[in-house]
């Protein structure tokens, strides 16, 4: 204790700021001074986790270190999943009203379900820099499935970074969205369920497509796109169709689970729309369905797009016949290429999944 006594309250701020905002209203009670240093923590976290039945504990300290606030405020991170005392809408709403007037940059809500209420007010928080909105992607027994539908008009013209997480959206909504923010260079979405997804920006530079379960159509409109991460999880849904020119793709990661020969259109389709790639990192997991192996990359006697700029090239899949004719095909079309790393994944219908390097 003595040695923190000498130590001036700005970086006394500065290392309960590293704390969870829980753990640092502890030391609130080491002395007289630190009764309300920890209440001008510029970064706050507000974890709901395990006070479910205590809603006192967790409004005491919203009220300590939010409402009651007159210091500006940098960071805001509520996490109020299943485990976190049941609080109202409105007061939710009082936390961002006063968290808007403090000058807040970033914003994170974790698990809240009633979530709709307070869109409008987070979408007015003109000074938020980033924003990520994480949301339950399937719902608790006994309560409705979240539907997003997002307020218009969108300002939000400082804001740089979107996460956004969800069960279904509405898809005008989220088409306006991503449209009217013109700051926005980082846009991560993970979804369950969408029939239609389509982005168009002319700022965004880096996007994440995190499909949980099924997406019909995936239309792409982004001509400022230079690193691309999409992500197929499991599911026995066929591939979506992707429709979109990217001129300025420089790197591209793609992780497809559950493909069959019936998606090799869509494949092939999604491979040459990236022609001026320098870095490809490709996993493909086969679906189970019979023992004789089918194309998935590349329909028989048809050519890949050359890729001109490709000089790494990072691929896991089955190299059965098929695959290997393509990805041999693939590494001819590449005359830049300077290192290339192939795993070979066995298929369900082999036996349990794991690597083997070549």
């Amino acid at each position: 204790m003595h040695g923190l006594s000498i130590l001036p309250d700005a970086l006394l701020v500065t290392i309960l700021s590293f704390l969870p905002t829980r753990v640092a209203a502890r030391t609130s009670v080491l002395s007289r001074r630190f009764r309300h240093l920890w209440q001008t923590i510029p970064f706050v976290q507000l974890n709901g986790g395990g006070l479910r039945d205590h809603p006192d504990k967790f409004i005491a300290m919203a009220d300590g270190v939010l409402l009651n606030r007159t210091h500006p405020l940098v960071s805001l991170r509520l996490d109020l999943d299943f485990r976190s005392p049941s609080v109202s809408d409105s007061y939710v709403l009082s936390l961002l009203t006063k968290a808007l007037s403090l000058g807040l940059r970033h914003l994170t809500i974790l698990g809240y379900l009633d979530s709709v209420p307070i869109l409008p007010t987070i979408f007015s928080i003109n000074s938020l820099q980033t924003l990520s909105l994480m949301l339950p992607l399937y719902p608790f027994p006994g309560r409705p499935q979240p539907y997003l539908k997002f307020p218009s008009p969108f300002t939000l013209p400082c804001l740089k970074s979107l996460s956004l997480g969800f069960c279904s959206a509405d898809p005008a909504s989220l088409t306006q969205l991503v449209s009217e923010l013109c700051s926005l260079e980082d846009l991560l979405l993970v979804t369950r369920s969408i029939n239609t997804l389509s982005l168009s920006s002319q700022s965004i530079k880096t996007l994440q497509l995190i499909i949980r379960e099924q997406v019909h159509t995936i239309e792409l409109f982004l001509p400022s796109l230079e690193s691309l991460h999409l992500n197929k999880c499991r599911s026995f849904s066929s591939m979506f169709c992707i429709h979109g020119e990217f001129p300025l793709l420089k790197e591209a990661f793609i992780k497809l689970f559950k493909v069959h020969g019936e998606d090799v259109n869509a494949v092939s389709k999604l491979l040459n729309s990236f022609g001026h790639l320098e870095e490809l990192t490709l996993y493909i997991k086969e679906r189970e369905r019979g023992k004789c192996p089918k194309p998935i990359l590349l329909q028989p006697g048809k050519n890949l797009l050359k890729f001109p700029n490709l000089k790494h090239l990072d691929v896991s899949l089955c190299f059965h016949e098929h695959n290997f004719e393509a990805i041999t095909m693939m590494i001819h079309n590449s005359p830049a290429l300077e290192s290339v790393k192939l795993v070979h994944e066995i298929p369900n219908f082999i036996g349990a999944s794991r690597g083997r390097k070549r």
